[in-house]
């Protein structure tokens, strides 16, 4: 048997399981209909016969005359009721009968149109879904029918083997069309890996490069210190002020270095809870009036605006945003954070400077690890800040726009998916549930 034969096989099978299921639930429907009907049409006679002086507990009895056949034994049929103690009320039921016959036959007739399209749909549905493994079937078939002679795989073989993993070009090419499809997937893979293998040289290269010149700083100063500090108060003060910094500085890099190790493994810890993207705002903006008096802080976050994510990283990544715009703005420059909700409904948190921009050319590799545009752009930082607050806004599935003019200054918004209906609904009764 062909495979679309079996793959149809089993669709009918599929089909009539299910036909077999409808009809079924169709028969138990009916019985209840038809039990429901005549229930109904015994109260109506006996409750018009009646009237009010009705009651559950009759006296009730069918009867049929033994002389009838067919059609007419129906029309023979006599229903009798009565009150406990009086006389009987007799009433024919082959009229009501032959009501019921009608509409009975009517209402299976179209279950029955309603059964076969459900079949027919039910089974186009499951020829649909069975689509994928009739194609893996045939794509077996075809590959079991490939005869590769022992050449081929040698050749495949001696391609594989002359791989170097040293080289960016390398490649794998065997010259068979049979194999060009494997050729595409390894080399794919080979080019991966040399990405990643080149990021991850740059990136120790980098963390060398950083940490090298805080222990040179700290070196010098401590031999400073041992050859004058101990007789000249001015040099051990100026070695130690220099030192306690490097060592700021270095652990600052550490941490970082850390954290984004941490993010790129998965285990930095993410909590997300409503937040207020307006409140944490203020918080920010009331931080660095108090700490930076050489820059005019601005403030736009009127309104609520609530986001999911994590508290404490999306005030990191504010401030990291923040950090940069001091370093880069004149003093007295303004600097403004905002919180709102932009034309596609996202929570959005921004920063704008009005100091040097950063050059077109610049602008896709800022948020690289490391990355500086030139020294002067690297004052007090460590080249990490705006891969950590990147991560950030990605952990949150969110985004990072980054608006500049060289010569006038940057804006930079981290956009992030609002918070949830659900949760809006349920912050106000928790609150209600904490004031209790």
């Amino acid at each position: 048997m062909s495979e679309g034969r079996r793959v149809r096989s089993i669709a009918r099978r599929l089909a009539r399981g299910f036909l077999l299921r409808l009809v079924f639930t169709l028969l138990l429907v009916n019985l209840l209909l038809v039990t429901s009907a005549l229930g109904f049409a015994a109260y109506s006679l006996e409750k018009a016969a009646l009237g009010s002086q009705w009651q559950a507990n009759l006296n009730r009895d069918i009867t049929a005359d033994a002389n009838l056949r067919g059609r007419a034994w129906v029309d023979g049929l006599r229903y009798h009721f009565a009150l406990p103690g009086q006389p009987a009320h007799t009433v024919p039921l082959g009229p009501q009968l032959s009501i019921l016959a009608l509409s009975m036959n009517t209402l299976i007739a179209g279950e029955a149109v309603l059964a076969w399209l459900q079949y027919r749909s039910f089974r186009r549905r499951a020829l649909y879904l069975l689509d994928p493994l009739q194609q893996m079937a045939r794509t077996a078939q075809e590959l079991s029918s490939l005869r590769l002679d022992e050449q081929t795989f040698h050749s495949l073989e001696d391609a594989i083997a002359s791989l170097s993993v040293q080289s960016p070009g390398a490649r794998l090419a065997t010259g068979h069309s049979e194999l060009s499809g494997l050729e595409a997937a390894i080399n794919s893979l080979i080019e991966r890996m040399h990405e990643s293998y080149r990021q991850q040289n740059r990136f120790v290269s980098d963390a060398s490069h950083e940490l090298r010149t805080p222990i040179a700083v700290i070196r010098g100063y401590a031999d400073l210190l041992a050859r004058w500090g101990k007789d000249d108060r001015k040099v051990m003060e100026e070695a130690v002020e220099a030192i306690q910094g490097e060592a700021d500085n270095m652990q600052r890099l550490v941490e970082q270095l850390l954290f984004l190790a941490r993010g790129d493994a998965g285990r930095v810890p993410f909590t997300p809870t409503r937040v207020d993207l307006a409140l944490l705002a203020r918080e920010v903006h009331e931080e660095y009036t108090l700490i930076d008096k050489q820059h005019a802080w601005r403030l736009r976050a009127d309104e609520p605006v609530w986001a999911r994510g994590d508290e404490a990283m999306l005030k990191q990544a504010l401030r990291i945003l923040a950090d940069n715009a001091i370093k880069f703005s004149p003093q007295g420059a303004p600097i403004t954070l905002r919180a709102f909700q932009n034309a596609q409904g996202q929570a959005c948190l921004s920063v704008q400077d009005n100091g040097s921009g950063i050059s077109p050319e610049h602008l896709p590799h800022i948020f690289e690890r490391f990355y500086r545009e030139d020294p002067s752009r690297g004052r007090g930082g460590t080249g990490l800040g705006l891969s950590i607050a990147q991560y950030i806004t990605q952990r949150h599935q969110g985004h990072v726009e980054v608006t500049s003019v060289e010569g006038l200054g940057t804006r930079f918004t981290l956009s992030l998916p609002p918070a949830g209906a659900e949760t809006e609904a349920a912050e106000p009764q928790a609150a209600s549930q904490a004031e209790g």
